[in-house]
């Protein structure tokens, strides 16, 4: 057995854990604080909604605001829509919400293809 790897395997499990934080927002929502910075130096935020039988993991609605508040850059839009669909999220072009529908064995994956996405769009503008 390798106590090496195993010893590096479990400090990283433990940092992570330590890391990565979720509050309950109210009985349907829980907001993820995670140890992924965006270009402004700022922790990524996700949200899991509960909905009948699946979740809807969320950025909520307010990553692209916080990138162009006022939505004059059409061109850094038109790009990071591009992107979001790309990667697999649906976006709500009224509010700039970008979001996927997912069962609980993929919400941790979901979860980390959020953040990265929302990562790689600060990185945009």
């Amino acid at each position: 057995m390798d106590n090496e790897l195993n010893e590096i395997k479990a400090q990283s499990v433990a940092w992570l854990k330590n890391n990565l934080n979720f509050y309950r927002m109210d009985s349907q929502t829980i907001e993820v604080e995670t140890p992924l910075i965006d270009s402004f130096g700022q922790n990524i935020y996700c949200f899991i909604i509960k909905k009948d039988e699946y979740y809807l993991i969320s950025d909520g609605g307010w990553f692209l605001f916080k990138l162009d508040p006022d939505m004059s850059d059409s061109d850094f839009y038109n790009q990071a829509v591009d992107i979001i669909i790309g990667t697999g999220f649906e976006i709500d072009e009224e509010t700039g919400e970008f979001f996927m529908e997912v069962s609980i064995d993929e919400l941790p994956l979901a979860l980390n293809q959020l953040a990265q996405l929302q990562v790689a769009l600060s990185y945009l503008k």
